[in-house]
């Protein structure tokens, strides 16, 4: 090795040696999900799409208010800009006001950092007047570079704002089963059902697993998608547990485990969790986060 390569080298060592990871920022990534709060950044990931957001309010219906974050390289008029001191992150940020938007619980992957001096109201005025040493971006005319970078994050804001995950579920699966002629006997006999269980399904009042539904499609040439399409709609609280964030690893096990998307694995679940109300002493009124612990327990050996 040159004394040139040497130099160089030994400078790439240096300067990694002398990164550090700012203490709240490594709690923050090591600590167990929690549902997003005001004032925390967390990275979103949808189908590729990857974005920091700050979480401004949060709603009951699994949704988030949120700004796009960047490091502070670009800005437009609309761009609060953040000193390094003001999060858990300990780098200049800038905050997309203009780009502010709402975008689903299950689009949040990580949170990442947090503000450590907020107003009790984030907005942009709050956030400008009571946090020391923030300033708005330049009002001047865009130069290319950041116009395309307010486009790309745009792009993304949209990608996260539309993502959709659940079902309608048409609740057609007992016509379906007349359709093709499976009947009650032959459906446990299919799926190795006890019999009242294998009623209620072909009755339509308990949805098909992933694997119920790629068994049925091999036996009688039908699309297993078909057979899930037709499954009765998700419960919005089964819904609920699967878009917090604390499931997000846990449904990227799944995939990996199975060798399919996270989208598949997402619905594997769902289904997984809502047929185990059939094995539950009390159906009325169940445990959804228990039950939801307990199927991944049991996939995934937790």
């Amino acid at each position: 090795m040159s004394s040139v390569h040497t130099t160089a080298y030994q400078r790439l060592v240096a300067a990694a040696a002398g990164l550090r990871v700012p203490d709240a920022v490594y709690q923050v990534a090591t600590a167990p999900p929690q549902d997003p709060r005001p004032g925390h950044i967390w990275r979103a990931v949808w189908e590729g799409t990857v974005q920091l957001l700050l979480i401004t309010t949060t709603s009951a219906d699994d949704t988030v208010r949120a700004v796009p974050v960047s490091f502070e390289r670009y800005a437009d008029a609309d761009t609060l800009l953040l000193p390094a001191q003001v999060t858990t992150l300990e780098q200049p940020l800038a905050l997309w006001w203009g780009l502010e938007t709402d975008v689903p619980w299950c689009v949040l992957d990580r949170q990442v950092s947090e503000l450590t001096s907020r107003p009790g109201a984030l907005t942009p005025r709050t956030i400008a007047d009571t946090v020391t040493g923030a300033q708005w971006g330049s009002g001047t005319v865009l130069s290319a570079a950041t116009s395309e970078y307010r486009a790309t994050l745009t792009d993304h804001v949209e990608v996260l704002a539309s993502a959709r995950w659940a079902p309608q579920g048409s609740g057609d699966l007992s016509q379906m089963f007349r359709d093709h002629d499976i009947t009650i006997q032959q459906l446990a006999a299919e799926l190795k059902l006890p019999p009242p269980l294998a009623l209620d399904v072909w009755r339509g009042q308990q949805p098909l697993t992933a694997e119920q539904a790629a068994t049925l499609a091999a036996l009688h040439d039908q699309p297993a998608d078909r057979f899930l399409d037709a499954n009765p709609a998700l419960p919005p609280t089964v819904v609920h547990e699967l878009n917090r964030p604390l499931r997000r690893s846990q449904v990227k096990k799944l995939a990996a485990q199975y060798g399919e998307t996270e989208h598949a694995a997402r619905l594997r679940a769902a289904y997984g969790v809502y047929a185990l109300a059939a094995r539950d002493e009390n159906r009325t009124q169940p445990n959804w986060t228990a039950r939801t612990d307990r199927y991944f327990e049991l996939l995934l050996d937790e």
